[in-house]
């Protein structure tokens, strides 16, 4: 006789159903998703808006570790090594990912810059304070809600006001980064900092970068 011994699953009880713990929900997941889409789903639980939040990268880390390798655990410590907390989007997981895939170095999430004139307090969604460059991911909803459009133009005329180079990405940037990625390096040089090597994104390189990326939903 074979006696197999499992370990329970954590749960917790809401309004009387019992529910999956996230941490448990993110190791099934694991042998589902993708690997960008598991670093998108654990940025989310580690996101930077409060009632979204639901746990600490480390609190993650060490939950992966004491479950079963079957349960997921190596895919997902693999997602850990690329997540991040304070990510706002998937569009903003699926931007960082692109630009440290093409060698540019790893930017700070959401930095905020304080316009001295108004007191306004604006977050960049990704950023290199160093050099003064700011890179945003735009969603159709920047271009199609007029509030939010217009919010956008008096973000970025303040911004460039304070000496920022803000450069914009999209889902299909995304998909066919070139541009995107060239405006970056003009905005490195122009700075006076080293940017990666262009050829890493032409080519076959640029094929092989475009793989490693799954093009998002239009957002």
């Amino acid at each position: 006789m074979v006696v197999h011994r499992t370990t329970r699953r954590p749960s917790f009880t809401y309004r009387g159903l019992e529910l999956s713990h996230p941490y448990v929900v993110l190791l099934e997941l694991a042998s589902m998703l993708e690997h960008d889409d598991l670093v998108i789903a654990v940025d989310s639980l580690i996101s930077r808006d409060p009632p979204l939040r639901g746990a600490s990268l480390e609190a993650i880390w060490a939950a992966t570790d004491s479950y079963e390798a079957r349960w997921g655990a190596p895919a997902l410590r693999k997602a850990l090594l690329d997540a991040r907390p304070n990510t706002d989007s998937p569009g903003e997981t699926r931007t960082r990912l692109l630009l440290l895939r093409a060698g540019f170095p790893e930017p700070v999430i959401n930095h905020p810059v304080t316009d001295p004139g108004t007191e306004t307090t604006r977050y960049l969604d990704l950023a290199f304070p160093e050099y003064k460059i700011g890179v945003e991911y735009d969603g159709d909803y920047h271009r199609t809600v007029k509030n939010q459009w217009r919010a956008d133009q008096a973000r970025k005329d303040s911004l460039a006001s304070l000496g920022w180079d803000l450069r914009t990405v999209t889902s299909q940037d995304i998909k066919e980064p070139r541009r995107a990625l060239d405006a970056l390096h003009r905005s490195f040089a122009r700075a006076g900092a080293r940017p990666p090597a262009a050829s890493n994104w032409s080519g076959r390189a640029l094929e092989l970068l475009g793989r490693s990326l799954r093009p998002p939903a239009t957002t």
